[in-house]
């Protein structure tokens, strides 16, 4: 982080460049009035966007990379090959920009009348290629009071080939509202490489998801060695993955979800039970890929449930949860590895699902796929009574290269004891159980 943050001169504009370009920042960017030096009208298209993203949205920004659409001039895209560096304090506030674009944003997919998709946030973004690192603070302010306008808030994102580095901190802090998407460090798009070294803390009452590092293309990599601290409520799907992504959580994460069902307030997600987890796995179908990498965790997880009138008795939690997307056949392999350690716990009103691993717990299908278990470290209980272990309603769970590390336990479990199944589970099956070991 940069030594000395105080006294930084003071800015209300943003500061953007373009395609090839160079930008570092030490001074103290505070946006919250929209104005022509910090609101972009952005086309997302294709690899640059996440599925459902796609299209026109308006968007206030700290610092930028943006190249002029060749279909309009009004419009911007994502520049390419770019640069950015943060050493100075980008500060955001959302309630004006959301109040000045809200009546521009489209009811749905098909209405033709209004301009945009969404409100966006970027404190850096950038384009294909691109390199964005924060040695600094960025501190946004999740304020606004319209609770139907929806926003995403994107922090740190590039494009395919990026990179995305955090060694400083990350603050989003505020309301919100049931219609915020927030996200810290993400690339939609292919081979990204994000990595958070720094602190990352995020403490908004009300979003409908929550993901911190995250990607929803193929390849690349996802690291945490720093902290990230989550307290929101919605759906908190903290480092999230898609597919062949590598996955390692070597820092620490603490998740505190505040857990609400969230009635449907952005077209394209669909309904599901309030969930959180460490570690994310959305698996679709039909991958053009032979191998997926090993989703790691060596760090600390710790995550505290609080269910509510507000959560029904269906909220879950998970330290590692993997769920198959419906459409096709899935025969790749997934593997999860835990020699660090995941705790969980709950409160609230109702008795509540919670397992250091799941699978397909919200699927809405029966759609199994093969899931192998490397070294585990856990602590002893009953887990045949708990089942709060490896949990799936439906997997084939392969156990000859488990290794489990189980503190205070005696070596005595059988593999039915360790990988429970729902009770309305549907396809399950155990093997491999006569060569696991014991530490």
């Amino acid at each position: 982080m940069a030594k000395n943050l105080e006294n930084l001169e003071k800015t209300s504009e943003g500061i953007r460049v373009g395609s090839g370009s160079y930008l570092v920042n030490k001074k103290h960017i505070i946006v919250g009035k929209p104005s022509k030096s910090c609101v972009i009208d952005i086309q997302e298209v294709g690899a640059e966007a996440a599925k459902g993203m796609t299209g026109r949205n308006i968007a206030i920004y700290g610092m930028a990379a943006v190249v002029d659409s060749e279909a309009d001039p009004n419009i911007v895209n994502l520049a390419e090959n770019a640069t950015l560096i943060n050493e100075g304090i980008i500060e955001i506030y959302l309630n004006e920009m959301v109040e000045a674009y809200k009546d521009q944003i489209k009811e749905n997919k098909d209405d033709t009348s209004k301009l945009y998709n969404f409100i966006r946030c970027y404190a850096m973004g950038a384009g294909k290629n691109s390199l964005l690192i924060n040695e600094g603070i960025i501190r946004l302010h999740i304020d606004q009071e319209d609770e139907e306008a929806p926003v995403y808030v994107l922090t740190m994102s590039g494009g395919e080939k990026s990179t995305v580095i955090n060694n400083g901190t990350i603050e989003l802090t505020g309301k919100g509202t049931f219609a915020s998407q927030l996200r810290a460090m993400t690339v939609h798009a292919n081979d990204p490489t994000i990595v958070n070294n720094g602190l990352i803390k995020i403490d908004v009452a009300e979003s409908s998801t929550v993901r911190v590092l995250a990607t929803t293309k193929l390849g690349g990599s996802i690291s945490n060695f720093g902290e990230i601290d989550v307290t929101s409520s919605g759906k908190i799907m903290t480092i999230g993955r898609m597919a062949d992504t590598h996955v390692l959580n070597a820092g620490k994460m603490n998740i505190d979800f505040k857990a609400a069902f969230v009635e449907q307030k952005v077209s394209f997600l669909y309904q599901s039970d309030p969930l959180a987890c460490a570690i994310y796995e959305h698996c679709p179908p039909g991958l053009k890929i032979t191998h997926i990498p090993p989703v790691v965790n060596t760090g600390e997880i710790n995550i505290l449930l609080e269910g509510s009138e507000a959560s029904t008795d269906r909220a879950v939690a998970f330290g590692i949860y993997t769920e198959m997307i419906p459409g096709g056949e899935h025969t790749q392999v997934h593997k999860y590895e835990n020699p660090g350690t995941i705790k969980l716990s709950t409160s609230g009103p109702y008795k509540l699902v919670t397992a250091e691993l799941g699978c397909n717990y919200q699927c809405p299908k029966d759609l199994p796929y093969a899931i192998k278990i490397g070294k585990w470290h856990t602590t002893a209980r009953d887990f045949a009574s708990t089942k709060d272990l490896i949990l799936c309603k439906s997997g084939n769970v392969d156990l000859s290269e488990a290794v489990f590390e189980i503190e205070g336990g005696s070596g005595n479990y059988k593999a039915e004891d360790l990988i429970s199944q729902t009770d309305d589970g549907q396809t399950f099956s155990i093997s491999g159980a006569d060569t696991m070991k014991f530490e």
